[in-house]
């Protein structure tokens, strides 16, 4: 194998060219078609050489000796970072209906609504992280009696998301009781995210707290916000990777079947794209997850004020369009910023 080494400019065009072009026909790229498609001011035992080289610098692969050449992973890294290096030149074909997802009032169809646009407009499956709820500022909470000993909790949260929680507790409380209950604990609790109350609040109320009535409140409180802690996975259009031949082959369906049936592979790579801010792109083997082989995919966290909530993403081929995903994804990724972040003030 050549030696590692920079590209020329030259080779550069010419593997930016071919993985494009790869990308877009999913068929082998031959020297002389490629030459006479592209007007390289070369002739076909030229290319044929060049792209010897890059398949001995390993951005190239014959997939058969008598088969044109294909990008490898490090092909599309290579091509995908030149795209970023140029990105707000990017062109891209954003279609998000942003006047759509803020008529949504209903988180979880909120929710669904962005996969599926992302979904629908990449082609590919749209995938979405949701606010982990311990990130929520509560807004009001209702306490509701349902039997003499359980109690239906209702928080809701400053971007309108609501949480609802069946308490068992040991003592008989009256309609009246769980009345004051409610207006103790929105005076004291309304305001502080469902973290800090677990974590804070709570204790330093109980520290000062003399009368009994108002703990059981504080009970209550606690044991409805105790798993409240996860993130949801969203995922739409993986019925679109299955239209793609690739995608079908043995090794890759076979990674298709656990994604869909074991979605906490997904869930763990996004939980970890969460904490990067920008667009990431995961190429193939980049992708550390023996579960998810042939695969990329493109994440943009999005945030509530500074702080990064969740993270969407388009997931595909390895041969996906990235020219057109990744400033899909940039953009969502910035309007589901700015809508969570008006609703939560």
């Amino acid at each position: 194998m050549l030696k590692d080494r920079l590209l020329d400019e030259r080779e550069s065009a010419i593997l930016r060219a071919l993985v494009y072009d790869y990308i877009i026909t999913g068929k082998p790229v031959g020297s002389r078609s490629f030459v006479q498609k592209y007007q390289f001011s070369i002739s076909p035992a030229t290319m044929r050489n060049i792209m010897a080289d890059l398949e001995q610098l390993g951005y190239l692969q014959q997939p058969h000796s008598s088969a044109g050449r294909i990008p490898t992973d490090k092909g599309y890294r290579y091509y995908v970072d030149s795209l970023l290096e140029k990105y707000h030149s990017f062109n891209g074909d954003v279609d998000i209906k942003e006047d759509l997802l803020s008529r949504e009032m209903q988180f979880e169809k909120l929710f669904d609504s962005i996969t599926k646009m992302l979904s629908n407009a990449s082609s590919y499956a749209g995938l979405m992280l949701t606010p982990a709820p311990y990130f929520a500022v509560v807004k009001r909470i209702e306490l509701i009696p349902l039997d003499p000993k359980d109690v239906l909790v209702i928080m809701v949260e400053r971007t309108g998301m609501v949480f609802t929680k069946r308490i068992k507790i040991s003592t008989t409380v009256t309609y009246d009781s769980l009345y004051e209950f409610s207006r103790y604990l929105n005076s004291e609790l309304c305001g502080y995210a469902l973290q800090e109350i677990k974590e804070k609040v709570i204790k330093d109320l109980r520290s000062g707290q003399t009368q009994g009535g108002n703990n059981l409140a504080l009970d209550i409180a606690e044991l409805s916000i105790v798993s409240e802690t996860n993130s949801m996975l969203h995922i739409d259009g993986i019925e679109n990777l299955l239209k793609i031949p690739e995608m079908i082959e043995k090794n890759h369906l076979s990674s298709l079947l656990h994604i869909i049936e074991e979605k906490n592979v997904l869930k763990d790579i996004l939980e970890l794209a969460m904490r990067l801010d920008g667009i990431q792109t995961m190429i193939g083997t980049e992708i550390e997850s023996a579960y998810v082989r042939g695969c990329s995919i493109v994440t943009s966290p999005y945030k509530i004020g500074n702080k990064n909530v969740g993270v969407i993403g388009v997931l595909g081929p390895t041969r996906m369009d990235y020219e057109k995903v990744v400033p899909l994804v940039d953009y969502t990724g910035k309007v589901v910023s700015d809508m969570l972040t008006k609703m939560s003030k």
